[in-house]
């Protein structure tokens, strides 16, 4: 790991931290799956370590414990592997949205009390409360599985509607936890929609993020804003 920490500093903190000797720990081998600079995997983490560098100082200590819960949870017989953890890092792009798109000059994340369903995040700006929930919409069950088989998938030009199902559930509890907090209505309520599609949802002549929020425009609520993530 030590090459790669003045570049993946936030990262390689997590790792100091979380690494142990089992197979399940994902930052176990971690420096081995990055190889090098020019490496699809070191790509893909340099634009998460990013979204890592806004996450304030003082909310670090709280978020790396977050990700700390998901290290050893590798989901193996659904090929989904550490896809927890990797929902828990979304959460740090929901934290660049709100400085960088909404000027929220503090940003923190929002302690749940038990059984209670809130908000990731908190925002304020010189004018205005935020509050900023993060949805991620990962890969089929069968998208998962045929990365392990021989068939193919049909190839799709339209949006599937499993896809649409699942995205409107998840905007629809997002709606109800922005709701949550005793001064929700007088704050700026944003859903931050984090979308893996699967790789058979391919249209030929339009990109997918252009079906996707043409898609959104149909189930976005008023002060409900949707802001969308989709990973190519």
């Amino acid at each position: 790991m030590n090459q790669f920490r003045s570049m993946l500093p936030r990262l390689a903190d997590l790792y100091d931290r979380f690494v142990t000797g089992s197979v399940d720990n994902f930052f176990h081998g971690f420096p081995n799956r990055l190889r090098s600079q020019d490496s699809v995997t070191f790509k893909f983490y340099s634009g998460v370590e990013s979204w890592l560098s806004f996450v304030p100082e003082g909310e670090w200590e709280y978020y790396a414990q977050k990700v700390g819960q998901t290290v050893l949870l590798c989901d193996r017989p659904r090929k989904r592997f550490w896809e927890q953890l990797h929902d828990v890092l979304n959460e740090a792009l929901g934290v660049k949205v709100l400085r960088s798109e909404f000027g929220c000059d503090i940003v923190r994340f929002v302690r749940p009390a038990a059984g209670s369903r809130i908000p990731d995040l908190f925002g304020q700006s010189a004018s205005i409360d935020h509050y900023l929930e993060v949805k991620t919409v990962n890969h089929s069950q069968d998208e998962r599985e045929s990365w392990y088989r021989e068939d193919k998938r049909t190839h799709s030009e339209k949006m599937p509607e499993p896809l649409k199902t699942k995205i409107e559930k998840r905007y629809l509890e997002a709606v109800d936890q922005l709701r949550s907090p005793n001064d929700a209505a007088s704050a700026r309520k944003i859903v931050l929609l984090v979308l893996n599609p699967d790789y058979y949802f391919d249209p030929t002549d339009i990109p997918v993020a252009d079906v996707v929020c043409s898609y959104l425009a149909t189930i976005e609520q008023p002060h409900f804003p949707i802001h969308c993530y989709i990973y190519s």
